[in-house]
C-alpha cells in the first residue's frame, strides 16, 4: 500500500500520507468514512477508513494536494463606508464559534445543536466549540473541575432515551462521584426560566418567538443567504441562562412547522 494511516487525532481525524507525503485526513461521520484534502471539497462516502485512505491515493495521482490557506485578513472599511452588510457579516462570523463547518446549516441540525448545548449545561459541561453531531468528538470543559478535552455527545445524552451519561465518572481526575450531585445542584441555580441577556440578538422564550426565529432562519436559507441565516441563528445558539426553556420551545416550534 502506498498510504499510511497515522494515529487518531483529538478531533477524530486520521492523518494520511501517500508516498511519505501528507495527503489529507480520513474521518468517520454517521457510519460512513470520508477523505478530506484541505483546500478541496469532497463528499464521497466509503465503508472503511482504508477505502477512504485509498481514495486519497487516487486524488494524489490526479494532482490534488493539500493547500495551506492564507492567513485570514479582513481589510478595514474606509471611513464612512461601514455598511449594514459589513456589520452583519462581523456578527454572523461570531456565530460560527457555535457552529462546526462540517455540519450543514439546516433547521434540524440547529435545533439538535440547541438541545445538545442545553443538556450540556444541565450536566455541568461547557462547549468550547460548535455542536459537531452526535458521533463526533466535541471539545468541552468540565465545570466541576476545569478539565478540558473531547467527549462524544452520543455518550453524554444516554442510550435508548434513558438520559444517563456515560461514563458516570465523567473523566479521569474529576471530583469524587459522591460530590457531583451537590456540585451540579449549585450550577443549576444559574439557570432561569427567563432570558436576562442583553445584546443584539433576542433569545426566544415563548413559542411565538421560537416560531419567528425559525421562520427567519428558514427564509434566509431558502433564499441562499447563509450569512443572514447564521446571523439569525445567534438567537438560538448563544449561551443563555434560559437555554433549557429555549431548547424546549424550539423543539416544539420545529414540530409545529413540520406538521
Amino acid at each position: 500500500m502506498r498510504f499510511v494511516l497515522g494515529k487518531r487525532e483529538e478531533d477524530g481525524r486520521y492523518p494520511v500520507t501517500v508516498d511519505d507525503a501528507p495527503a489529507g485526513t480520513v474521518h468517520r461521520r454517521h457510519g460512513s468514512w470520508y477523505a478530506t484534502v484541505p483546500g478541496h471539497r469532497n463528499n464521497k462516502r466509503f465503508g472503511t477508513r482504508f477505502d477512504a485512505a485509498a481514495f486519497l491515493v487516487e486524488l494524489t495521482d490526479s494532482g490534488i494536494r493539500p493547500t495551506i490557506p492564507a492567513p485570514a485578513h479582513t481589510p478595514a472599511p474606509a471611513p464612512g463606508t461601514d455598511s449594514l452588510d459589513s456589520a452583519a457579516g462581523r456578527r454572523a462570523t461570531r456565530t460560527y464559534l457555535h457552529l462546526v463547518p462540517d455540519l450543514r446549516l439546516t433547521l434540524p441540525n440547529l435545533v439538535r445543536a440547541v438541545e445538545a448545548m442545553a443538556r450540556l449545561t444541565q450536566l455541568g459541561w461547557e462547549p468550547l466549540e460548535g455542536y459537531p453531531g452526535a458521533d463526533q468528538p466535541w471539545r468541552m470543559e468540565c465545570r466541576l473541575c476545569g478539565w478540558q478535552g473531547r467527549r462524544f455527545w452520543s455518550h453524554l445524552r444516554g442510550r435508548n432515551g434513558d438520559r444517563m451519561p456515560r461514563p458516570v465518572t465523567r473523566h479521569p481526575g474529576c471530583i469524587p462521584v459522591k460530590e457531583m450531585p451537590a456540585a451540579l445542584l449549585a450550577l443549576a441555580a444559574e439557570r432561569t426560566r427567563n432570558c436576562p441577556c442583553e445584546g443584539e440578538a433576542t433569545h426566544p422564550t415563548t413559542t411565538s418567538d421560537a416560531l419567528d426565529v425559525l421562520g427567519a432562519i428558514g427564509d434566509a436559507l431558502e433564499s441562499g443567504s447563509t450569512m443572514y441565516a447564521t446571523l439569525y441563528a445567534r438567537a438560538i445558539l448563544e449561551p443563555c441562562p434560559a437555554s433549557t426553556l429555549r431548547a424546549d420551545l424550539l423543539r416544539h416550534a420545529y414540530t409545529l412547522r413540520s406538521n
